[in-house]
């Protein structure tokens, strides 16, 4: 998918790297089941959480590149 973006939508996300689906249930985010997350992006739904954004976005694309953002 390349890299997860704030403006991401949420469910394309899941969808194209299935792995970030255990940060949102880390996060108690509901999306996969959720119909907003169709139409929403990561920041609005992280936001809507209370979680910090970048932080969050971090951890996304961590989990889609197997953990290995920022390993050399």
């Amino acid at each position: 998918m390349g890299k997860i973006t704030r403006d991401t939508v949420i469910h394309k996300v899941m969808k194209s790297d299935p792995e970030t689906v255990k940060v949102f249930d880390a996060h108690r985010m509901g999306c996969k089941s959720c119909g907003g997350g169709k139409a929403e992006t990561v920041a609005w739904g992280a936001s809507m959480h209370g979680l910090d954004v970048e932080s969050f976005l971090k951890k996304l694309n961590e989990a889609a590149d197997g953990g290995q953002s920022g390993k050399k």
